[in-house]
């Protein structure tokens, strides 16, 4: 009985940490570049292609913790509109700050679309 009990338990635990997992980004394609522009203008200024860091980003925006901006008056504009591209596809993209600034958490990405911003401070590879 008590092995039942133990299975139960241990049971119970994993589907609460399966629970707790956070998957903002529901990819179903690889990112395979990042294209960066000047904030409000078609002018880029850099194109990302080192997979490990694009990995890396992608990895800590899709588990970040997050805070809605939708009810927030946002101080100041983002420096960067950002990117994520499958070849000539964009797949989604983030405004980012040079600066780490709180809006709900620090961070640096923000969805603009989904009024969500994300706790990341990885600074994008720029200069």
């Amino acid at each position: 009985m008590a092995k039942i009990k133990l299975f139960f338990v241990l049971l119970l635990f994993v589907f609460v940490l399966i629970g707790c997992q956070n998957n903002n980004l529901n990819l179903s394609d690889d990112v395979t570049s990042i294209e960066v522009y000047e904030w409000n203008s078609e002018e880029r200024v850099a194109t990302i292609d080192d997979q490990e860091f694009i990995e890396e980003l992608v990895k800590k925006l899709d588990n970040a913790r997050t805070a809605s901006t939708a009810e927030m008056s946002i101080p100041v504009n983002p420096d960067y509109d950002v990117h994520f591209k499958n070849d000539d596809q964009t797949l989604f993209n983030f405004s980012y700050y040079k600066e780490v600034i709180n809006l709900g958490v620090e961070g640096r990405y923000r969805n603009v679309n989904e009024d969500t911003m994300y706790n990341v401070e990885l600074q994008l590879p720029l200069e």
